[in-house]
């Protein structure tokens, strides 16, 4: 019995020695023996390698990283089923609101009148009394047209019809011309019209050939040329020419105000009268011809008729003068039945030929007019 006893001792420490011996290979908690993997050599276990939030498998067909041929199959990484994002109810787009249809801007009366009452009598009152007027409507002189893409521009005819004219609106309309239109074939007549913006002696050699042919003649003058050429003012008075406005300073005035346009006109007539004792003739020519629905209404408000011309050529430079004959061939060329010739009171061209030109004419059968034929 004791025998039976110690052989199931010694079969159990047995079993347990070979139990030990396992545990130690698997390198359990007992020191290295020699042979044994250091803890560096010991394999690590190798996370998984995807990033749930980016694709990092490589795509199928592409090299691995050790340069081989073969080929890396695609695995589509395990996604997380995303909760789709609803879409945004779109926002209705607003009723535009119309645009209000625009009142139109009330485009401004004339305030008073241009009558001048019967209680003012001098002429100097009479100047000061129409420029209140004009500055205290100057609104209603800015609402109205003043485009104008030319100055004064005509045709010429040489059939010795009247000129034609490039006119941009009817002129007639607002009280101006350049051709008395109303002529007669038994009162053939010219109107002759001298320019004076700038003082020149010629003025009268011009005077005295004039008187020679008993022929009076239209002058428009400006302030700059008064102011030196008064006596010969004087004499275009006393030997009965028209003297006429051609504003103070010989400048465009479509683009001024109407206050300085008032000063152009009605200052140098304040001055003619103060060195002669006599009023302009009611014409009044622009500087350089320029004209504009604006422009042309103040001057007829002014108490002036504007006149433009049917004959004309390059006098105006003394410096580039007509070659001798040009004058008198160009009227013999284009003179016409109610023809208003312009020509400038400085030119040496005219001073030269204005004998001939008069006799050419008074030959073909015409008289020399003043300009308050045109109202007649």
């Amino acid at each position: 019995m004791k025998t039976k006893v110690l052989s199931i001792i010694l079969a159990c420490a047995m079993a347990m020695g070979v139990l030990a011996g396992c545990n130690s290979s698997k390198g359990g908690n007992s020191a290295p023996t020699h042979g044994a993997m250091t803890p560096s050599e010991v394999p690590t276990t190798i996370s998984d390698p995807v990033d749930y939030g980016t694709d990092v498998t490589p795509a199928a067909g592409t090299a691995d990283p050790a340069g081989s041929t073969d080929t890396i199959p695609a695995t589509a990484a395990p996604t997380e089923a995303a909760t789709p994002t609803p879409e945004p109810t779109p926002t209705p787009e607003p009723t535009p609101t119309p645009e209000p249809t625009p009142t139109p801007a009330p485009v401004p009366t004339y305030k008073g009148s241009l009558e001048i009452p019967s209680d003012i009598t001098d002429p100097i009152d009479k100047i000061e009394y129409i420029r209140k007027q004009l500055i205290a409507n100057k609104d209603y002189y800015d609402s109205l047209d003043n485009y104008n893409n030319q100055t004064w521009c005509f045709k010429r005819m040489k059939d010795h019809s009247q000129s034609g004219t490039y006119e941009s609106f009817k002129i007639a309309d607002y009280n101006s011309c350049y051709v008395d239109e109303n002529v007669t074939d038994d009162d053939k007549k010219i109107y002759l019209t001298f320019d004076c913006g700038y003082p020149s002696k010629n003025t009268e050699k011009i005077l005295d050939i004039l008187a020679a042919h008993n022929v009076k003649a239209n002058f428009f003058v400006t302030k700059m040329y008064l102011e030196e050429c008064q006596d010969y003012a004087r004499r275009m008075v006393a030997e009965g020419h028209a003297v006429c406005n051609h504003t103070v300073s010989h400048v465009d005035l479509t683009n001024m105000s109407v206050e300085k346009i008032a000063s152009e006109i009605l200052d140098v007539a304040e001055y003619f009268y103060e060195i002669t004792g006599t009023e302009f003739a009611p014409y009044l020519r622009t500087p350089t011809g320029a004209y504009t629905k604006r422009l042309l209404t103040l001057i007829n408000d002014c108490g002036y008729k504007t006149v433009f011309w049917s004959i004309a050529y390059g006098d105006y430079d003394k410096n580039n003068q007509p070659a001798p004959g040009y004058v008198t061939d160009h009227f013999a060329t284009y003179h016409h039945n109610g023809a208003i010739a312009l020509m400038h009171n400085d030119s040496s061209s005219n001073v030269n030929e204005l004998d001939a030109v008069l006799t050419l004419l008074e030959e073909a059968g015409y008289r020399f007019a003043l300009l308050n034929e045109l109202d007649d």
